[in-house]
């Protein structure tokens, strides 16, 4: 089998499309843990009111739960307790945040819990303590303070600064590439393993092949040693009927097969005596109709190789004519096996450019009249032109190291 390099091309093709949707699926999903990992160390920020909080998952609610005279202090009238909760009802937890509160007057800070507070001016800044460090997803903490302050006081509005941890594992995008990926690698490691299967019943197919073609050799050799003058026939035959078929447009495996058959069409000629094959002058007609039963020997030698299909019909009908005037079972036009029409014409050629015991090689010019004069007789009218093409192209006669 004659390797093309389609196998070795198609395992490359297929290495690089795996490669690059590997890669592809591999640059998103690391894409994904950058963004995730950016979003984690991003400060967000959501501002609010009494009225209410802007769009958002995160929000601060609060009330003032008590109040009373105050009279403790000089110039501070009222004391207050405020009460504040924070709120996550988003998919991420909250940490290292920041409140900063806004309140309608002066006051001062008298206690405090669940948290660190800070004043500036009217703006009350709190920051997490042990208790309200984290907030989890849909969690409330709270915190709060008791301030006093010279009138009633109120909220005016808030910020609320915070980082959202975001786990990328917690959305379906990643386990999706996650899969995606381990798809890839599986489908690819079994390709790969198909691959290499492959690659070793190919290696195993050549090397019996290989031995098959030494095997047909060896006995076309054997088949024309039979005769010193026509050594080399049966390779002759079976690289002409090749050409012949590759011109019709037969695949390769099929070329290959009818090369196999072409070579050995005269088996039968095992079957002859030497005195006949050999004999230098005119044959009589015992002897020629002794000579015409080496296709019936032949095609029963092969009758039961199936492992080649039509191999018997190429030794049993090679000398059939499209006339029907040939031997020996006088088939006609297209009743004779294609793959016998073939050998014909490749047969007689070689048989006309070749040297006989009786006379020296004809010229291939005179062998192209032969072809052409008999064709719709002796030979396919639709092969000869075939053949002649092959001639003209100088592709035929071949040259045979025997």
């Amino acid at each position: 089998m004659k390797d093309k390099g389609w196998f070795s091309d198609n395992i490359n093709k297929n290495r690089r499309i795996y490669a690059i949707v590997f890669t592809a699926l591999t640059a998103m999903l690391l894409g994904l843990l950058v963004y995730y990992h950016n979003m984690g160390n991003r400060t967000f920020v959501v501002k609010g009111t009494q009225e209410g909080t802007e769009s958002s998952d995160i929000h601060i609610q609060y009330e003032r739960s008590k109040e009373w005279s105050e009279h403790g202090t000089p110039g501070f009238d009222k004391g207050m307790e405020y009460d504040f909760s924070l709120s996550d009802s988003g998919s991420g937890d909250i940490y290292e945040w920041q409140a900063e509160i806004i309140f309608t007057s002066d006051y001062v800070i008298d206690s405090s819990w669940n948290g660190t507070f800070e004043k500036a001016d009217h703006k009350l800044i709190v920051r997490p303590d042990e208790q309200t460090e984290k907030v989890a997803a849909g969690e409330t903490k709270t915190f709060g303070l008791v301030m006093i302050s010279l009138d009633e006081q109120s909220v005016g509005e808030y910020r609320l600064y915070y980082k959202e941890d975001f786990t990328v594992t917690d959305m379906p995008v990643f386990w999706v590439l996650i899969a995606a990926i381990l798809i890839t690698l599986a489908v690819f490691i079994t390709d790969e393993w198909n691959h290499r299967r492959y690659s070793r019943l190919r290696e195993r197919q050549e090397e019996i092949q290989a031995i098959l073609l030494e095997s047909f050799t060896t006995f076309a050799n054997i088949i024309d040693a039979k005769d010193p003058y026509t050594q080399g026939h049966s390779l002759r035959v079976a690289e002409y009927a090749r050409l012949i078929a590759g011109k019709m447009g037969y695949s390769e495996a099929e070329q290959e097969r009818v090369y196999w058959i072409g070579m050995l069409h005269d088996i039968g000629k095992i079957g002859i005596t030497d005195a006949i094959l050999q004999k230098p002058g005119q044959l009589d007609n015992t002897e020629y109709s002794t000579i015409q039963t080496h296709v019936d020997i032949g095609g029963l030698i092969l009758k039961d190789f199936k492992a080649l299909t039509d191999i018997a019909d190429g030794a049993q009908y090679h000398h059939e004519r499209w006339d029907g005037k040939g031997y020996s079972k006088h088939l006609e036009g297209k009743d004779i096996p294609e793959i016998a029409r073939i050998i014909c014409i490749a047969d007689s050629f070689d048989a006309m450019t070749s040297p006989r015991v009786y006379r020296k090689a004809l010229p291939v010019d005179f062998a192209k009249e032969e072809l052409t004069k008999c064709a719709g007789t002796q030979f396919d009218p639709d092969i000869v032109p075939v053949m002649l093409e092959l001639i003209d192209e100088g592709v035929v006669p071949v040259e045979i190291e025997v």
